[in-house]
């Protein structure tokens, strides 16, 4: 991602034909347009979101041509994703630039990103590891939280549904015409269903246990954005995201889980002169699984990322762009499960003309 840059599509997204095509900064980490990028670019807007009438990111991502969904259950409940039939760990999540993924299993939590903080996202199908590593090989997803902008501007929604399912969401944004501000929360209930008839051992099918229950979801979300352009070319932008959930699932060793997923970052940039962009922009994600079975707690899985990258954008003659760069990531490990490591770290250096 060119850090500091938020372009706004119009709706030449997601299949439509519209008069412009949209800006993409994640197919080859500068910006351009969708029909400049060599790679299949995907661009879904806050646009599209409303007139689909999506209830998840999992949801929205269904109809995306190359991406196959596999959901454990409805609300909440774990779910894979499969980008031109690779594995689900062969993809890469960012949120605002921010790698997401436990550092166990390499895959994103999409059940637990709520869909009411998210402004556009962006998918890049096919290889990307010379730019972005090897969780890049079946592709890129990045989402990017809304970012305001303009006058002075709250919103507010509610929602209700079948299974007692209920949804509210309430924010505010403004900033004016060099800077932009963004705050909002969401509230997401579900009774759910009863998502496995199981049958007990040896007998048993699909998740071995008798619990003809109802499977609920509850999820508790925000998200803060804020940033200004300096007369001088410089520009900041932090952003936070937190989202807490609490899902009921069927299980003969654990049938609950409470989970955190917590994105926060910052990009600094500068133009030294009309053709030379500088940025510099880090993050830290975090991750809290703990399962239950009834009351009693049966393990947790903590996961922390913190990473940075520090890149150069040359842009000389017609249409011609070198960029250079370096990434930076620390991986770190705390669960109840025990581990021949812990902790990781990787260093790497990436160019593109």
């Amino acid at each position: 991602m060119l850090p500091g840059v938020q372009a706004v599509a119009d709706p030449a997204s997601y299949g439509a034909v519209g008069e412009f095509e949209p800006i993409v900064v994640t197919a080859a980490r500068t910006a351009e347009t969708a029909d400049e990028a060599l790679a299949s670019v995907t661009v879904i807007t806050r646009q599209d979101i409303e007139r689909l009438q999506a209830q998840s990111v999992q949801d929205l991502l269904r109809g995306v041509p190359g991406i196959d969904i596999v959901n454990q259950g409805g609300e909440g409940k774990l779910t894979s994703l499969f980008l031109r039939g690779t594995e689900s760990d062969h993809l890469l999540v960012l949120v605002d630039g921010v790698k997401i993924a436990g550092v166990t299993t390499g895959m994103a939590p999409f059940q637990h990103i709520p869909i009411e903080q998210v402004e556009r996202i962006e998918i890049v199908r096919g290889p990307r590891s010379s730019l972005y590593g090897p969780e890049a090989i079946g592709g890129v997803i990045q989402i990017f939280t809304r970012k305001g902008g303009g006058g002075l501007r709250p919103s507010f929604s509610i929602g209700a549904g079948s299974y007692e399912s209920y949804t509210a969401s309430a924010g505010i944004s403004g900033g004016g015409e060099n800077g932009w501000f963004s705050a909002s929360l969401s509230a997401r209930d579900s009774a759910g269903f009863n998502a496995c008839d199981g049958k007990p051992f040896p007998d048993g099918a699909g998740c071995y246990t008798i619990e003809p229950d109802d499977d609920g979801f509850r999820n508790r979300s925000g998200t803060l954005r804020g940033g200004y352009r300096f007369a001088s070319g410089v520009e900041i932008d932090a952003h936070a995201l937190r989202s807490d959930s609490d899902t009921k699932y069927d299980g003969s060793f654990s049938n609950r889980e409470k989970a955190v997923l917590q994105v926060i970052g910052a990009t600094l940039s500068y133009s030294p002169t009309e053709n030379w962009l500088l940025s510099l922009s880090g993050g830290n994600s975090l991750e809290k699984s703990e399962n239950f079975k009834d009351s009693s707690s049966v393990g947790h899985t903590d996961t922390e990322r913190d990473s940075a990258t520090l890149q150069s954008d040359f842009h000389f003659g017609n249409g011609h762009t070198l960029t250079l760069g370096a990434d930076y990531q620390d991986d770190r490990l705390n669960s109840s499960t025990s581990y021949s490591e812990t902790s990781r770290d990787n260093r790497g250096l990436f160019f593109q003309y």
